[in-house]
């Protein structure tokens, strides 16, 4: 099993410069505040993503241009260099219809392909590997599917039915003993029968 705390240690381990930006003081257990089935694009606070992308961009640049300590608003919402809120939005966007499983994404897949033109035109040089990781996971299906979701009646249903079915039968059993044997048949159904007594030789 090679789990790992941070997702950048799997690159370590090939010897790749990376990096984890989290907000969390330490690594989270397996599979904790990884989402779920119910995730939705609309659930996304945009604002909160764009404070966050210009708080990690604020702090890069400060350090690559050691201006640390300055009061100076690289990425000021009046300037040139302002975070532009509809490429946000529409890298969101892109994220949120795109399933983003390691194993099942080729060298030629299109978001692959979209990251790569992204960084060739902020950056000098762009050079993409495809790595296979050795996780505790192993995905057996495709990228996309249909999931059928239905609705079924409680356990409080099951009991209720059984009862209703229960007492139909005992009173149509009921019913027709009365009227081919007689009342008294039906009484006799549930007597204890008398005992008998070993007389002694």
């Amino acid at each position: 099993m090679n789990m790992v705390a941070w997702e950048h240690e799997q690159f370590s381990r090939l010897r790749v410069t990376a990096a984890t930006l989290s907000e969390l003081s330490a690594a989270p257990e397996l599979l904790e505040s990884t989402g779920g089935l119910f995730d939705n694009r609309h659930f996304v606070n945009e604002a909160a993503i764009i404070r966050s992308v210009k708080l990690v961009a604020e702090s890069l640049a400060r350090h690559i241009y050691s201006h640390q300590g300055k009061n100076i608003k690289i990425f000021a919402d009046d300037s040139t260099l302002a975070i532009n809120p509809s490429y946000i939005q529409s890298w969101l966007d892109l994220l949120s219809r795109t399933p983003r499983v390691a194993p099942f994404l080729s060298k030629n897949d299109p978001f692959i392909i979209s990251l790569i033109k992204e960084l060739e035109d902020h950056t000098v040089e762009v050079n993409a590997q495809h790595e296979v990781f050795d996780g505790m996971f192993t995905f057996y299906d495709s990228i996309s599917a249909r999931l059928n979701i239905y609705q079924v009646a409680s356990v409080t249903f099951d009991l209720l039915l059984l009862l209703v079915l229960g007492s139909y039968l005992i009173i149509l059993f009921s019913f027709l003993v009365i009227t081919t044997r007689g009342l008294d048949d039906l009484i006799s159904l549930f007597r204890r029968p008398p005992s008998r007594k070993m007389k002694p030789a």
